[in-house]
């Protein structure tokens, strides 16, 4: 219990870090959107920050390496043990672990983007998980394949508990059903490279500066 609150408490701080720059990407993505005539929900803003502090959380509870990482443990990508390629025969805690992480940005991708269904879940998962597996490579931690795969089951299952629950809910969406639109996967993108450049790093040089 404890180390999940650790890691809670860290999401949050490392999240207030780059709160200044996720305000505004938000601001140039509205401002976009009404270029374009894209309609979107009041709770739309609050729902793209919360997807920000969710995928700064899920970086930090599976070991994201930040630039600061790459730098001191880049060597590591030689390992001969940094990937495991060996589909596991049966479950485990840390498989459903993997699953249920997944599973709240399942549900958040639809209820953000009303164009967003199945097969975009299970692309974004896929590759939000593959960032996360290879980022991986530069630092203490190991990539699997049990986790790209239990992780794209977790986006599945929360696209599942979307369309039990949360269909109905536009306060949220973005209208981007006519227009091509990658905002979802860019959005993840961006979490992404502002974690590596700038919150793991950022978070990384407080700690030891207090410590």
């Amino acid at each position: 219990m404890m180390p999940v609150l650790f890691h809670g408490l860290e999401s949050l701080l490392q999240y207030a870090v780059v709160c200044p720059v996720f305000l505004l990407l938000e601001w140039l993505l509205c401002r976009l959107y009404r270029r374009q005539g894209i309609a979107y929900g009041k709770g739309f803003v609050i729902g793209w920050q919360m997807l920000l502090l969710l995928l700064t959380a899920m970086f930090c509870f599976t070991g994201t390496a930040g630039v600061e990482d790459v730098l001191r443990f880049g060597t590591s990508l030689l390992a001969e043990d940094g990937i495991c390629a060996t589909v596991a025969d049966h479950l485990t805690a840390e498989m459903l672990l993997n699953v249920l992480l997944f599973v709240p940005l399942g549900v958040l991708l639809p209820l953000l983007w009303n164009n967003h269904g199945l097969l975009q879940n299970v692309i974004s998962g896929f590759l939000l998980s593959m960032l996360i597996e290879c980022s991986q490579l530069f630092n203490y931690r190991s990539s699997d394949i049990n986790d790209l795969l239990m992780n794209t089951i977790g986006m599945c299952l929360g696209y599942g508990i979307f369309l039990l629950f949360f269909h109905r809910t536009e306060v949220c969406q973005a209208q981007t059903a006519d227009k091509l639109t990658l905002a979802a996967m860019g959005s993840i993108g961006l979490a992404f490279v502002c974690y590596v450049l700038l919150a793991s790093p950022l978070w990384t040089w407080l700690v030891m500066r207090l410590y």
